[in-house]
């Protein structure tokens, strides 16, 4: 699943709505009448679906109110009594609510929302309540300026001033107590009330180019994508001045027209796939999916994580020989479980600056085209391995390192050509140069495997585990490097050709091959030598590898 926050996962979103970081969680009963309010310290506990309007879904620095929660400058009437604000949001807000309330798709706990922030005291609660903090002097303090870590809950809960938080309800029966029922944002009954009462308004309708229908159609995108905060958006234009393409449409929808319902569909899946099965590093997201909803192969994955995925058991893995055969069989299994008609979507996506997602890969296929070029790569790219899985599948960790015959993933090729300490721009890039090979079985991009090669080159300047998944690394790249070359337009694993050959070649007369026999006999002889002294330090072949690698013949004299 790659390096991503488990604990806010997205749910599957009806039309309409979006998610937010609640920071404060007030109740009220169906009267209108205050509860109780607390801080949301949990972040497991912050994420919150809420109905959204187009607007309010794209909004910027304009202010737009969300239909029902929203931060505390929309929501309490009393807000300009501690703080200074020009915009009427405020009455925008509870102008917006009312017309969903007065319309005959209102839900009466939206209703108790209305009357309770109608009284216009929502900020005075919450001070009386203690989850908005006073100072000495009575004022409201924007950031806390006591002892770190004796701070009120609400600064550790909210990025900048307590006084914008996010603030979220629940509706309780009046004289009740809390239940299930009373979390607004999770009621079924209020997410269709917003969608039905959306759908009854005027709305602008034009052909759809997605469905080629005519429909209500979306002017704005949805943000978020990738993550809660996310301000990047997939379909993004603004031409009003400069007119970058004037003459060449008279209106904006000649160029584009999206159904609103399509748009919002079709964001909502993508939001609800990135945090489950995506691989995510920074701002980049690599997400593979089957249109049918079944498991499909991951391009990102090491051959290790992807038997787990794979099996349904925990994998019982003794060698890297085991491995290989296991590895083999599971995924001769996953093929003939296929039907022959299942298709399968590859996206990439990055955002080059904080406002514009742009998608540098994409791929349909089917599920077979795509088993046989995992076989492939899987299959090509591969040596001894010995590694941790990162997602065990729901099993416990593992306490020690799983030997294992396997191709790496694209991350770790990145971290032997560059190092682990290289930069997310550097590991993006080469994950994206990397994703082709996987995907498409293009060729492997000679600077990675010499990167990869004189990092191996130079085990002095690496610990003993870097080393280790270097070298395997380095040895895979070099393999498939070479072999490829022998097997151009090869498609599949089964026609595929092995250039080298693991046992001793005593014909071999190569000037390359000749010199890395010696540099072997002398790292064996002199590692010997050091056990039978019991003596714990790199052997003289080691330290001088890399010079070996480039003087062969004067740094041999010194060696022998």
């Amino acid at each position: 699943m790659g390096e991503k926050e488990q604990e806010n996962r997205t749910p599957l979103m009806p039309i309409y709505h979006t998610t937010q970081q609640a920071q404060i969680e007030a109740v009220i009963d169906t009267d209108g009448r205050w509860r109780s309010a607390r801080v949301l310290e949990d972040k497991k506990e912050r994420t919150t679906l809420i109905p959204c309007t187009e607007k309010s879904a794209a909004r910027t620095s304009k202010p737009v109110p969300h239909p029902l929660f929203d931060n505390l400058t929309y929501l309490a009437g009393d807000y300009t009594k501690y703080r200074s604000l020009k915009e009427g949001r405020y009455s925008e807000y509870i102008s917006q609510l009312s017309k969903w309330c007065s319309s005959p798709y209102a839900h009466p706990k939206v209703r108790a929302v209305l009357e309770y922030l109608k009284k216009g005291c929502l900020m005075e609660d919450l001070i009386r309540e203690g989850v908005l903090y006073r100072d000495a002097s009575g004022s409201l303090p924007e950031k806390w300026e006591g002892e770190k870590g004796n701070e009120p809950p609400v600064f550790r809960a909210a990025t900048g001033d307590p006084a914008g938080a996010f603030v979220r309800f629940q509706v309780v029966q009046a004289g009740g107590s809390e239940d299930l029922h009373s979390r607004i944002w999770e009621d079924k009954s209020v997410w269709q009330s917003f969608i039905d009462y959306q759908n009854s308004l005027p709305a602008d309708r034009d052909y759809c180019y997605v469905l080629g229908k005519e429909l209500p159609v979306s002017t704005l995108s949805p943000k978020y994508i990738r993550r809660p905060g996310d301000g990047a958006k997939l379909i993004s234009a603004n031409d009003k001045d400069g007119f970058t393409y004037r003459g060449r449409f008279e209106t904006p929808s000649q160029a584009f027209c999206i159904g609103r319902e399509t748009t919002e569909k079709a964001h909502n899946a993508l939001k609800w796939l990135i945090p489950r099965q995506a691989y995510v590093n920074g701002d980049q997201v690599i997400l593979a999916w089957r249109t049918d909803g079944g498991k499909t192969l991951d391009p990102c994955k090491s051959s290790l994580d992807l038997l787990y995925d794979l099996e349904d058991g925990e994998p019982v893995i003794s060698t890297g020989e085991d491995f290989a055969k296991r590895f083999r069989n599971a995924l001769r299994g996953y093929g003939g479980r296929l039907t022959g008609g299942e298709e399968s979507c590859i996206l990439g996506l990055d955002s080059a600056t904080p406002g514009r997602l742009s998608i540098f890969y994409y791929r349909e296929m089917k599920e077979k085209d795509l088993l046989d070029r995992m076989e492939l790569w899987h299959g090509s790219c591969c040596w001894h391995f010995s590694s941790y899985p990162k997602n065990t599948g729901g099993f416990r960790p593992k306490e020690r390192p799983v030997p294992f015959v396997g191709a790496p993933s694209p991350e770790a090729i990145a971290q032997a050509a560059y190092g682990k300490q290289l930069n997310d721009k550097l590991k993006k890039s080469a994950v994206q140069r990397l994703l082709p090979c996987v995907g498409d079985g293009a060729k492997l991009p000679q600077d990675i495997v010499l990167c990869a090669a004189r990092r191996a080159s130079n085990p002095v300047a690496l610990d003993d585990n870097d080393y280790g998944n270097t070298l395997a690394v380095s040895c895979a790249l070099t393999r498939k490097y070479y072999n490829d070359k022998e097997n151009r337009g090869v498609k599949n694993i089964k026609d595929y050709k092995e250039r080298w050959k693991m046992a001793l070649d005593t014909g071999e007369t190569d000037r390359n091959y000749l010199f890395g026999r010696a540099l072997a006999y002398a790292q064996k002889l002199e590692s010997y030598a050091l056990s039978l002294m019991e003596e714990k330090r790199s052997t003289n072949a080691e330290r001088m590898q890399a010079a070996f690698s480039q003087h062969p013949a004067r740094v041999w004299r010194t060696l022998y």
